[in-house]
């Protein structure tokens, strides 16, 4: 399904000589979260570090915001 959305998204965008036109935002960001999709299925060691990564930001913010709160009684 996704396969499908992602070529009728370039191929729509055909100028009058068929070359591809510009695509909007929107447009990028959907092809751009396809890709990463298929790249975290197919590369284990990548989507591990991908997850880890994400954990960490994800602590830092927790963190950071604790921090910040602990002086404000």
């Amino acid at each position: 399904m996704s396969e499908a959305t992602e070529t009728t998204a370039t191929e729509k965008k055909k100028g009058p000589k068929g070359e591809p036109t510009k695509l909007g935002r929107r447009t990028l960001k959907a092809l751009g979260r396809i890709k990463k999709k298929k790249k975290i299925a197919g590369d284990k060691a990548f989507a591990k570090a991908f997850f880890e990564a994400k954990s960490k930001r994800s602590s830092d913010k927790k963190s950071a915001f604790r921090k910040k709160k602990k002086g404000k009684k």
